[in-house]
């Protein structure tokens, strides 16, 4: 494993790089696309938690499977649950362009808020000795997440995500029956990301954004 000192320090520096993002991301939706709507940022950050919440219960399902496993279950699990809610929320409780961007931004900024609650997870557990955050260290170590590069890779992969899912939300409000797609392809996009990681980083990062620039790109096209 890379020196204890240096992974404490990527994972440290990966709190301003991903909050980077969101704050890019953030001002050139509100200076090119459409001027903020808090209220939509909140029900689409509450959509993400509803969501989370759902595949709880598959994730404790399979906790004690082997961690490849268990990844990719619950990875395959994460689309449906999300494009499900994602579906609800823009026939429900969001209409018109502006709010439907930023209900998507607000689905991206707290899944970048969770990205820098586990690199502080991370960071506590680096240094540690005890049997289970050894075993958990070996885990993410396997997965690919342990790298002093770490916070620049968090960055693409935050950029990444964050289009696809203002893309999905797009889409959605658009043509709910989109869900059919949407679905899977976000089930793909989790296991590519789950199964390639670990082979080669840069490769899985860069069909992530691609999938990203796609999504958002023929969601904006629509409206």
């Amino acid at each position: 494993m890379t020196g204890t000192r240096d992974l404490r320090r990527a994972a440290l520096w990966t709190l301003p790089a991903v909050a980077l993002v969101g704050v890019l991301l953030a001002v050139a939706l509100a200076s090119w696309v459409a001027a903020p709507r808090w209220d939509a940022v909140a029900m689409g950050a509450g959509g993400w938690l509803l969501a989370l919440v759902l595949r709880g219960p598959i994730a404790a399902a399979v906790a004690k499977l082997p961690p490849g496993r268990a990844a990719t279950i619950v990875g395959a699990a994460s689309g449906p649950c999300e494009e499900v809610v994602r579906l609800l929320l823009v026939v429900t409780l969001v209409s018109g362009f502006p709010e439907v961007v930023w209900a998507g931004y607000g689905w991206a900024a707290i899944e970048i808020g969770y990205t820098m609650v586990n690199a502080v997870l991370i960071r506590s557990l680096l240094g540690k000795t005890d049997e289970r955050s050894l075993a958990a260290l070996a885990m993410l170590e396997s997965a690919g997440v342990l790298r002093t590069d770490g916070p620049a890779w968090a960055a693409v992969e935050r950029t990444g995500a964050s289009l696809l899912h203002i893309g999905f939300t797009l889409l959605l409000a658009w043509n709910p029956w989109l869900v059919l797609v949407a679905a899977p392809v976000h089930t793909a996009v989790n296991l590519l990301a789950v199964r390639l990681a670990p082979v080669s980083l840069a490769l899985t990062e860069a069909l992530v954004t691609a999938a990203g620039i796609g999504a958002f790109v023929i969601g904006l096209a629509q409206w």
